[in-house]
This record gives structure tokens, sequence and C-alpha cells, in this order.
């Protein structure tokens, strides 16, 4: 479990932080047992959610929610603590009494994850026991050491080891088989349109050059060809550089101009990483150009924010509509619940997703930014781009090693989740 992120979502080891959230966990049960003792009028508005019991119940982005590590976390919602609490609570997880759960439903309760980060055995179990309403206890890992140890728990570990074991292994098993048949990726009719991959190959200047070689002498190291892992806690410093490539400005303009030239009502997606300045520079690079363009800012209402992704999710249908920006860029943590395919079929990937050593959560996130566009609705084929930086002669530099990494075959396949 220690190469993927952390199931604890923050807290490992922090047993303060856990006994604080089981405390508001059960605060918020006998508020609910209170809360479902009223009785309310047909006609009355504003009845809480909780009071209802419902048919299904379902639950999107469980993934960013439930399986997120501490060096993928950022400012959006959806990654602060409340948001990953309430995906736990919602689910269940915290609550072995059905009839207790905030959210009741006849049928069940599913939780929805398009690119979960799953490259083990033991965490797709866990989430097939989590989405099938079913718990896997006793494993050294778990959901529930967040919270507070269950029944079942106990129950487990006041047997004796053989029959304990006996128990688990039953209960793994079911969970596998569950996966099996119900926990499968994208199961719909294969996509008619073709999916097509290019590399623009760019160079540094020798005044980048220079800066990249300054940095990596921090490391005693030489040449352009050393890897992230190898450059350590300076790797940050060196993909700043790369990042912030006057090349990879002008890679970024020459690719939406040859977009445009071929098909010059097309929209475009890119998208750019925030964790090494490339994601400023990408924006900055389109300022200069003059080229009108989109981007999704921390400061605009919700609403904003909306109508702008909107105007790239529905084809153009009157004069304003063509009149608006034809490029939207996009950061990869936003890559998440936009459905772009049925406007756009053109995606940018400004730079490689890099956020450490986890090859799986980078591949996921790229594979998430490209599936806005490539999915079921999309009618056209659909191209991707990628913008890769090398050394001032072409040598092989950081992006050559983390575009490798992240389009090795078992890595994809641990991103999507195919296990077949």
């Amino acid at each position: 479990m220690a190469s993927g992120p952390e199931i604890y979502v923050g807290n490992k080891g922090n047993q303060r932080t856990r006994d604080e959230q089981a405390y508001y966990g059960h605060c918020y049960s006998e508020a609910i047992k209170t809360l479902r003792k009223k009785t309310f009028d047909s006609s009355e508005r504003g009845v809480p959610l909780e009071y209802f019991t419902w048919e299904r119940i379902v639950i999107d982005e469980c993934h960013e929610t439930l399986v997120t590590g501490k060096q993928q976390e950022t400012d959006a919602a959806d990654f602060k603590a409340p948001a990953r609490r309430g995906a736990r609570e919602f689910l269940g997880v915290s609550q072995t009494d059905a009839a207790s759960r905030p959210l009741v439903a006849s049928a069940g309760v599913w939780g929805l994850t398009g690119t979960p980060l799953l490259e083990t055995e033991a965490r797709v179990t866990e989430l097939a026991n989590l989405m099938g309403g079913t718990y896997l206890t006793g494993a050294a890992h778990h959901w529930r050491k967040e919270e507070r140890e269950s029944g079942r728990d106990l129950f487990l570990n006041q047997q004796e080891g053989t029959r304990s074991r006996e128990y688990r292994c039953a209960v793994q098993e079911s969970s596998h088989l569950y996966v099996k048949e119900a926990c499968q990726r994208n199961r719909g009719a294969k996509l008619q349109v073709k999916l097509n991959k290019h590399q623009e190959f760019v160079n540094m200047s020798a005044k980048e050059g220079d800066a990249f070689l300054n940095v990596i002498a921090a490391c005693k190291l030489k040449g352009f060809s050393n890897s992230p892992d190898q450059l350590g806690e300076n790797a940050h410093k060196a993909l700043s550089v790369t990042a912030n490539s006057k090349s990879r400005h002008a890679a970024l303009l020459t690719t939406v101009n040859k977009i445009h030239e071929a098909e010059c009502e097309t929209k475009i997606i890119v998208f750019a990483n925030t964790l090494y300045g490339g994601y400023d520079e990408a924006r900055s690079a389109l300022q200069v150009s003059g080229k009108k363009f989109c981007h999704i800012s921390d400061n605009d209402t919700v609403h904003d924010q909306n109508e702008t992704i909107s105007w790239f999710r529905h084809v153009d249908a009157t004069d304003d509509d063509r009149a608006r920006p034809r490029i939207l860029l996009l950061s990869y943590e936003q890559a998440a619940g936009h459905n772009l395919q049925e406007a756009c079929h053109h995606v940018i990937l400004y730079e490689p997703m890099y956020s450490g050593t986890d090859a799986v959560a980078d591949a996921s996130v790229e594979e998430q930014a490209i599936g806005r566009v490539m999915r079921q609705g999309q009618k056209y084929d659909v191209t991707v781009t990628r913008i890769v930086v090398k050394g001032p002669k072409g040598e092989r530099c950081l992006d050559d090693w983390i575009v490798e990494r992240n389009l090795d075959e078992d890595v994809l396949r641990a991103a999507t989740s195919n296990f077949d």
C-alpha cells in the first residue's frame, strides 16, 4: 500500500484528528435519529434530505474524496476534510446500522468513480466492499481506522486465528466476485471514434539549459538526462525550469494555430500542471499572444464557472456562441466532472502530469483529462497533443522520463483499473 496514495487522507498517525472525526460522526448520527422521530406535513418546505427514504442513492467522485494522498491535495472543495468526511458518512462507512445512515435507500447506495487510483488488489477490494454494502474487516489497512473499530472487527478479533482467517477470506472472495461482476469501468458500447496521440518536441533555449544545469548541480549530477527520482528533493526546481520554458510557450501557440488552420471554429481544451508554474505560464503565453481564451478562477462564482464550462460543453447554436473564445485552459486539478465530448475533440497537454513518485496517480489524472472529450457521445476522432521539452540540443530531459512513465502499459492498466 505504501506505493499508492494514503487511505487515511492525511490523518495517518494522527489519533486526535481521527477521534474528532469519530465524535463528529456520533453527533451527526444522534441528530439524524432525532430528526427521523419528527413528522412533517407533505406540503412543508425545507425538510432535510436525511429525513427521507430514497429508492436509490448515487454518490459521484468517490475516488477523489476517499483515495487521496496528502501530496495530491489542493484547495479544491472536494479535497478538503469536510468533503472527505462527508463522502464516508453518505456511503455509510462509519455507520454499521443502515437505518441510522445519513441517506437511507430502499434499493441501495452506490459510489461512482471514473478513474479510481486503484493499483493494488487490496485497494480494489476496499472499493468493492464500499460499493457493495459490505466491509472487509480485520485487515491491517482499512477505512474504519478513520473512525472507530466496528463490532464486526471486535467479533473477528475474538475468534481463533484459523476461524478468523476463514471469515476474512470468505468476505474477500465475495468482494472479488462483486468486482468481477459489478465494478467494471466504462463498460458501455465501444467508442467508434479514434484516439490520435501526437507529441510536439521542442528544445529549451541555451539560457534555460544553463539554469537547468545549475539546479541539478546541487545534486552533484551533470547533463540533461537525469530522471526526477535521481534529482530527489530538487526535482521541483528543475521541473519549474522546464515548465517555464519559452519554447513550451511557442509550442502551445504553434499547436493551437495548426489546429485552427485546419478547423477554424473548433474548440480546444488545454491542460496544465499548477505544481511547478506550468498553468500560470500557459495562461501567460495565451494572454501575450492576444488569443481569446477562457479559464476557471477560484475567484469566480459557481454560476460563472458553470457558464464558462457550458460554452465548451455544447455546440454553437447562435452567432453569440460562435463569437466566444475557442480555447479553454484548465488545470489538471479541474479535470474531473466535465463532459465536453459534444463540442470538443482536441486536447493539448501543456506538460506531463507529475506530482511525485506515484506514477499511477499521475497517469490517472492525465487519463481523466483526456476522458473529458474521449467518452460516450463523442462523434469525431479525438486528437491529444503533448508538448515535450528537451535539452538545448535535443537531449533527453525530464519530460521524456515522465511521459514514458505515465504511458507505461502497466501503469495505465492500474490507473484505469483495467484488470481484464
